[in-house]
């Protein structure tokens, strides 16, 4: 199992992003690939925030990936958990996010994590193998 972090996600959406061709191939060719809904608000925000795409164009993309990985709500233990492992973790401020995403992906059985940002799965995933495009 696989899963996907926001940066992948977009740069799969958005054709103009300069990592296109390589966040594409790690959504289509990752052995089931997973995320968790947090990981939509991520993107849409993304979308809409930095790359200024339409609010509808980016609501469309984003939902459009339920057709292409598997996404899971998540529960009130992951951030629970997430929260609790934040000082032996060495999480502080919006790392807890990249925290929480590593703490879904331990629970569901990942073997790996696809990023464009390894650096911030580096100390909260140290048991998975960290890829990037």
């Amino acid at each position: 199992m696989t899963f996907l972090d926001t940066g992948i996600l977009v740069g799969a959406l958005l054709e103009k992003h300069p990592e296109h061709a390589q966040c594409r191939a790690a959504l289509e060719e990752s052995a089931a690939p997973f995320t968790d809904a947090h990981t939509l608000a991520e993107t849409f925000a993304t979308l809409t925030g930095f790359y200024k795409v339409p609010t509808a164009a980016a609501a469309e993309l984003t939902l459009g990936l339920k057709s292409s990985l598997a996404i899971e709500a998540l529960p009130l233990a992951d951030y629970e958990t997430a929260i609790v492992e934040a000082w032996p973790r060495g999480v502080m401020g919006g790392g807890i996010y990249d925290s929480l995403h590593a703490t879904f992906a331990r629970r569901k059985g990942a073997k790996r994590i696809v990023t464009r940002n390894p650096s911030h799965f580096a100390h909260t995933a140290p048991e998975m193998e960290i890829l990037t495009p």
